[in-house]
């Protein structure tokens, strides 16, 4: 089960947006601009437009397992 976590903190920001690489919608190897608004992070395709939204969440274990931190984005 997964539940949304917090906001990112900058540092987190810096890190999962130097990850994208390749957009996942069109391919395109020509980067993303970064996107803040409020406590929602997103990058952006600068090839197609996509806009892709940063999430932080948490994968809950099971009893007793300590808390899994990931971090993904969705459309």
């Amino acid at each position: 089960m997964l539940e949304i976590g917090e906001p990112l903190n900058l540092k987190e920001i810096e890190e999962a947006f130097s990850s994208f690489k390749v957009c996942p919608k069109c391919g395109s190897k020509e980067g993303f601009w970064l996107g803040l608004k409020g406590p929602h992070v997103h990058v952006q395709c600068k090839s197609c437009g996509a806009k892709f939204e940063l999430y932080e969440v948490y994968a809950i274990g099971e009893k007793g397992k300590a808390s899994e931190r990931l971090k993904f984005f969705r459309k």
